[in-house]
């Protein structure tokens, strides 16, 4: 029998990530909403810019869960729904860019997930968020 060990997403990680996160909203002009996970899709962080609309904060929320639990980002699942209309009756999962997973080294161990702007500006917030993994803020 063997036993693994996999890197678990803690809470100043997820909180370095949600403020990178934030700083590229900003940039961008952007009011957002930002939620991070855990492998498990359950919350870590979330928060609300200034601005951002009411519904953001689950959007978020369920787009971070999203693509932890899929361990791929949200968008797959929206770019499938055309051709698999089928998956539409998965009601844990949104299918909506916006979502990335959090990975370290070849584990899933979380989920980012932005909501508030366009598709394209939701995935460069989550991407700048989890620049931090590389620089090892």
């Amino acid at each position: 029998m063997s036993i693994k060990h996999k890197p678990v997403l803690g809470e100043e990680f997820a909180r370095a990530i949600l403020d990178r996160a934030l700083a590229s909203a900003r940039d961008q002009g952007l009011a957002a909403s930002i939620a991070i996970v855990d492998d498990g899709g359950f919350p870590l962080c979330l928060q609300r810019m200034d601005g951002a609309g009411l519904m953001t904060a689950k959007v978020a929320l369920e787009k971070a869960r999203t693509a932890a639990l899929i361990r791929a980002p949200s968008r797959i699942l929206a770019e499938r729904i055309p051709d698999e209309l089928p998956l539409l009756r998965l009601t844990d999962y949104l299918p909506m860019a916006g979502g990335l997973p959090i990975r370290i080294h070849e584990y899933c161990v979380g989920g980012i997930g932005v909501s508030g702007g366009t598709a394209d500006q939701d995935e460069r917030t989550g991407t700048a968020g989890l620049e931090v993994l590389s620089a090892g803020d």
